[in-house]
């Protein structure tokens, strides 16, 4: 498909982008290495390691972070409120997906519009902007996703910054980055290797090798090879999921490290939902379907693959400073050819809900769709201290960018051996329905293309010894566009296009108020992108996302447990909405005139607690209040809970590891057209729009694990352990989506 999309200039773009961010590092740098380095000394790999924070982890407590900053700071050190799932914590709970990370992490909610497409949210707004190593890149998620998140084998850690974090991501929500830290190469040799088994047929098998490839270790590995194969309480489902990842680590010299490799996972899911349970039948009734419902067919399928291809350079400059410029290149494709029973309301045909007796009313959707995604990313930056009025000092400088092409396949449905217009009884339904005919043209109806490059810098400034300040800012420069192509695969023109130049800053304080507690204050900015156009067919400007947050942090029983107590206010301005007074006027290409107002606001407070109180204890969990409101006072965002708790802990007594967790969510709701009861002549429902609510409800987890030996250990973990009924979603096309039931997973561990 590249050949119709112009490659070639972004290329040029790219390059210029990494030669300017470098021609920017390079010089303070090395001004800065030949001004303290005979003072100072040259650092070692264990610096570098600090300061770009590459280190792997141990237990459940980490050394330190960049993701909000870019520089190297601890949790405490760090002014948002922030999340790391180390490897110990990830594997303890068997958290093999990032969607069961998420479930895991305070302040997040996972919904889940049917058996294949899941949202994440946090306060409030959609999580879109996640990282590998750190290298920002934009994912499309929920209703219309066709993103694939890596297998959490890969990772050495995984860490959420909640609220906005335009300073290294530019665009987004103001709602939460996930950064995902892939796994190094050991300097010793390392394997092991894990089996799991558990409910609907759960099959699982993980091999990890690592160690030194060449005499003296200067030169690493790491494969990690998983596969999964799995059905579903949801009847018909079948999912596979092979992942594999390779990575070769080398010391080109005593102070530069080259690492490269590949992961790839493919998901194949068979007879997916596409779908979830009807909440009301036709004449105004709850229904109530058990949760093994699926209105799917037995064909489904929903196939997506990925690739990632990367490379990282780090440089070790003198006196402190180091360099690392990380790329990145993402390949994604993905084909469906799904059909289900529809729930949305079709009021002239009254189709859409059931008929509580013969389980008749529900249309047939279908859809056959192909696409495929091409990013090239990279992130360059250089940081390290610097002199000033006799006190020391840090400095980041860096650039980062992302090119991404979306290109929709022209691909569809050319005949069907069924009607469109009428659903088979639900009640009776055993998914058994003739294959339509597709066609796949191989060649794009559109593409859409969406670059982004940032340019940004920060600053740790150490006034007096209790107190630090942060300060930084960031210039992007971003640009989505949609070219449309016909049958023949000859552009047809340019549909779309948005561009935006904004600056997003960054602040925060933290002043030591003993040796153990700080006090913090932060503010970070985010930034998206709109298409519509004012009166005058003007580009509206950005919709601006800010985060405040304030607290208290802490590190106790010598460093081992973080705990965090903040607040936070969030607000979304200009954001569009069509404009009152343009009345029946149109712009040029037909739509609606658009002006900005204020948007919505978000206040709320967060609990966190993260480590352990011995050697033997490991806790993690926190509490979140989080309430939003549009600008006329209404409730934003009711299908994320108000109120949300989420504890996980693990003991270990001689061979024996116990632990286990709970979750308590508040109330969800949102708006759909219900059944009143009445009729129209035509015998066709007549509805009236009302708000739908899953309950508060809790949830238990437990984990247990038994050490055979040294090298061998065996557990078991139980999810939604009194298997509570519940929906993870409600209202999506009239419909609410079951939440797991029960599930164990036994596991088999052993290390080499």
């Amino acid at each position: 498909m590249k050949m119709l999309s112009s490659g070639a200039p972004r290329r040029y773009a790219l390059a210029v982008s990494m030669a300017v961010a470098w021609l920017l590092a390079a010089p303070l740098a090395c001004a800065q290495a030949n001004a303290t380095a005979a003072t100072n000394g040259a650092t070692d790999a264990t610096d570098l390691d600090r300061v770009l924070v590459t280190q792997r982890t141990e237990g459940y407590q980490v050394y330190g972070t960049n993701t909000a900053t870019k520089l190297p700071l601890t949790l405490r050190e760090t002014p948002q409120s922030l999340t790391v799932f180390t490897r110990q914590r990830i594997e303890d709970f068997n958290l093999i997906t990032i969607a069961e990370v998420l479930q895991q992490t305070p302040g997040v909610t996972v919904q889940s519009y049917d058996s294949n497409r899941t949202l994440f949210n946090a306060r409030g707004f959609t999580i879109n902007n996640f990282m590998f190593d750190g290298i920002p890149t934009n994912y499309t998620t929920g209703a219309g996703g066709n993103s694939i998140l890596s297998d959490t084998s890969v990772y050495e850690r995984i860490e959420i910054v909640r609220g906005a974090s335009g300073l290294v991501t530019g665009s987004g929500n103001p709602s939460a980055t996930v950064n995902m830290v892939r796994k190094r190469p050991t300097d010793t040799f390392q394997a092991t290797t894990s089996l799991s088994a558990g409910s609907w047929d759960y099959k699982r098998a993980e091999l990890d090798v690592s160690g030194p490839l060449t005499k003296g270790g200067r030169v690493r590995g790491r494969l990690v090879g998983a596969y999964t194969d799995k059905e579903s309480w949801v009847r018909f489902q079948n999912d596979t999921s092979p992942s594999l990842y390779g990575v070769v680590e080398a010391d080109l010299t005593d102070s530069t490290r080259l690492r490269a490799g590949i992961d790839y996972l493919k998901t194949g899911s068979d007879g997916g939902a596409w779908s979830a349970s009807p909440l009301f039948f036709r004449d105004g009734t709850r229904a109530k379907l058990p949760r093994s419902y699926s209105a799917a067919a037995r064909w489904n399928e929903w196939n997506r693959e990925s690739t990632n291809y990367f490379a990282t350079l780090e440089q070790q400059m003198g006196a402190g400073w180091s360099g690392r410029i990380a790329y990145n290149h993402r390949a994604t494709d993905t084909d469906s050819l799904l059909l289900a029973g529809s729930n949305s309301y079709n009021a002239a045909r009254g189709t859409g809900f059931a008929d509580p007796i013969t389980g008749l009313g529900l249309a047939v959707s279908d859809t056959y769709s192909v696409s495929e995604t091409r990013e090239d990313a990279f992130d360059l930056y250089a940081s390290g201290p610097f002199q000033l009025f006799g006190r020391q000092h840090e400095l980041v400088l860096g650039v980062n960018h992302y090119d991404r092409d979306l290109d929709t396949i022209r691909a569809g449905i050319t005949s069907r051996p069924y009607s469109t217009t009428a659903f088979p009884s639900i009640f009776t339904w055993d998914g058994n329905i003739g294959k339509p005919t597709t066609f796949n043209a191989g060649i794009p109806s559109s593409i859409t293309n969406t670059t982004e490059t940032g340019y940004y810098a920060a600053v740790r400034l150490n006034p007096i010894d209790p107190l630090k300040v942060i300060a930084g800012v960031r210039y992007s420069d971003y640009e989505t566009t949609t070219d449309g192509y016909n049958v023949d695969g000859v552009f047809t023109g340019q549909t779309a296009r948005t561009t935006a130049h904004v600056a997003t800053p960054y602040v925060g304080v933290i002043h030591d108020l003993s040796s153990s507690i700080s006090a913090f204050a932060s503010y970070s900015d985010v930034f998206q992108a709109t298409a519509r156009r004012d009166i005058d067919n003007r580009l509206l400007d950005p919709t601006t996302g800010g985060n405040y947050e304030y607290g208290l942090k802490g590190e106790f029983f010598g460093g081992r447990l973080y705990a965090a107590l903040n607040g936070f206010y969030m607000e979304q301005d200009n954001v569009s909405e069509i404009d009152p007074a343009a009345g029946d006027i149109r712009l040029p290409d037909g739509s609606t005139p658009y002006i900005a107002r204020a948007g919505i606001r978000t206040q709320g407070g967060e609990f966190e607690v993260s480590g352990s109180l011995s050697e033997r204890w490991n806790m993690t969990g926190g509490y979140t209040y989080a309430y939003s409101s549009n600008p006329d006072g209404s409730r934003f965002a009711s299908t994320s809970p108000m109120h949300l708790a989420r504890f996980n802990t693990t003991y270990r007594l001689g061979d024996w590891t116990v632990g286990g967790g709970f979750t308590v969510q508040s109330d969800i709701s949102q708006a759909q057209p219900i059944p009143t009861g009445r009729f129209n002549a035509n015998g066709t429902p007549i509805t009236a729009e009302g708000q739908v609510r899953q309950g508060g409800y809790v949830l238990f987890d437990l984990m247990g694990r038994y050490r055979i030996n040294d090298n061998v250990s065996v557990g078991v973990t139980v999810t939604n352990l009194l298997d509570k009924v519940y929906y993870r979603n409600v209202g999506f096309f009239n419909s609410g989506y079951w939440g797991e039931p029960r599930r164990v997973l036994f596991n088999v561990r052993a290390k080499f």
